[in-house]
């Protein structure tokens, strides 16, 4: 018999709460995260190109056309082999917070979820805590880790910045693989089931 995903319930917000804190801690509470996010030099310089520019809200890469024809002109070859290449994020406004934890949270929560859904269809109730590690551990650094990886290969982000991003999924996978082999149900100490679970 394979474990029931309402039985997980206390892996799976242990895991959610113990991410996020994590996540707090390397990004607000701690310089790790510093050297990854760089002031531009001359603000109002900046500040007056932006609202020059009058850009949406979005992601925008620079040099860029849509263009095929424009693409392929001597004109814009010249300019992406000369340099310098961006990628700008306009957000629309003011970041608010308390939304953006909230949604992290959430996205740690679904994260969770589907690591226990995943542990839950290959291991049995009282499945060994190193297993339960192995596999959500696993599936912890899968979720956590190539994203960003591809943000890196993508989007310019600087090496350091990527190598933390891995360092960081390798803490929340570690965390997240302790919450699940800590807390399996059927074993000593294991999560209590859902009346009716």
């Amino acid at each position: 018999m394979l474990t029931d995903l309402l039985s997980l319930w206390l892996p799976i917000l242990v895991a959610t709460v113990g991410v996020f804190f994590a996540s707090f801690v390397f990004w607000a509470a701690t310089p790790w995260h510093k050297p990854d996010i760089r002031p531009v030099p001359d603000l109002a310089r900046a500040d007056a190109a932006l609202e020059s520019l009058n850009l949406e809200p979005g992601h925008y890469y620079i040099p860029c056309t849509h263009d095929s024809k424009e693409m392929k002109s001597e004109a814009f070859q010249e300019r992406y082999k000369r340099g310098p290449w961006a990628t700008i994020n306009v957000i629309g406004a003011q970041p608010n917070m308390g939304k953006n934890l909230g949604l992290s949270f959430l996205v740690t929560l679904v994260i969770s979820a589907g690591i226990a859904f995943l542990a839950g269809s290959v291991l049995a109730p009282g499945a060994g805590s190193m297993k339960v590690f192995q596999v959500t551990c696993t599936a912890g650094v899968l979720a956590y880790t190539f994203g960003g990886v591809l943000n890196g290969v993508w989007f310019g982000k600087p090496a350091g910045w990527v190598v933390r991003d891995i360092i960081d999924a390798a803490v929340y996978a570690i965390i997240t693989g302790a919450a699940f082999a800590l807390l399996w149900p059927g074993v000593p100490g294991g999560a209590p089931a859902l009346p009716g679970a």
